[in-house]
């Protein structure tokens, strides 16, 4: 359906940001050339920051595809509900 490969999209995409996270991350810090400390509390907060935000985006993504859903069923309903014959398919409609 439609809705999965939106689902499948997100889950695709959240990979891809986390992997680029990780990588400007490394980048910016330069934890390669110092070695990777987790013990610094900034090293550890923004590794716990950095892994949470590819799933934040994806809940995002879902819950306004949701959203935008819910609205296009309550136009269709609007629409029923008021254009008498809509439903039945009388000719005009």
């Amino acid at each position: 359906t439609t809705a999965a490969i939106g689902k499948g999209f997100a889950i695709g995409s959240a990979a891809l940001v986390s992997l680029a996270l990780t990588a400007a991350f490394v980048t910016r810090t330069e934890v390669l050339e110092n070695g990777v400390n987790l013990l610094n509390p900034t090293v550890f907060a923004f590794l716990l920051v950095g892994s949470m935000l590819p799933y934040w985006f994806s809940a995002m993504t879902m819950k306004s595809v949701g959203i935008a859903a819910m609205e296009m069923v309550k136009e269709v309903k609007r629409q029923f509900d008021t254009i008498p014959g809509l439903l039945e398919g009388t000719p005009g409609h």
